[in-house]
């Protein structure tokens, strides 16, 4: 028994794509965004050390990582900093992210003494939570 013309057409359902649309290209856009960010950390060539004890710190957020080589160039981030320059730099960064963790990599063939400057850079710019990261243990 229905009270409907045959004559007319029924409605049918509409899946509303916009907003899905929308959606995805947020999603795209952060997994690009993050992935480049992972990729520039990645991009400078350090020979981590392996550890015998201990385990991988990872932390939330952002970190600053700070990275030297063989060679002896620093790096703050991507960006290669001169050692005099760097507690000047971690300054600039303290005032905006005070209690960000602080990553050294260092190459296994780098100096020890450069290993000691980064430290007492990073101490003097106010930064406490300061880690070293490694090669996993073998």
């Amino acid at each position: 028994m229905g009270f409907a013309a045959e004559s007319r057409e029924r409605a049918r359902p509409v899946l509303p794509l916009a907003g899905l649309v929308d959606v995805l290209f947020l999603l795209l856009i952060f997994v690009m965004s993050t992935y480049s960010m992972r990729e520039q950390e990645l991009v400078i060539e350090v020979g981590l050390p392996a550890m015998e004890s201990g385990e991988s710190g990872t932390t939330e957020g952002v970190k600053i990582t700070i990275s030297f080589d063989a060679e002896g160039r620093v790096f703050l981030g991507p960006h290669e900093v001169e050692i005099a320059a760097l507690r000047s730099e971690l300054v600039k960064l303290v005032e905006f992210a005070p209690d960000q963790p602080v990553i050294i990599r260092g190459d296994g063939e780098g100096k020890h003494a450069l290993f000691v400057a980064i430290m007492d850079a990073a101490r003097d710019a106010g930064l406490t939570d300061i880690q070293v990261a490694g090669a996993g243990a073998e």
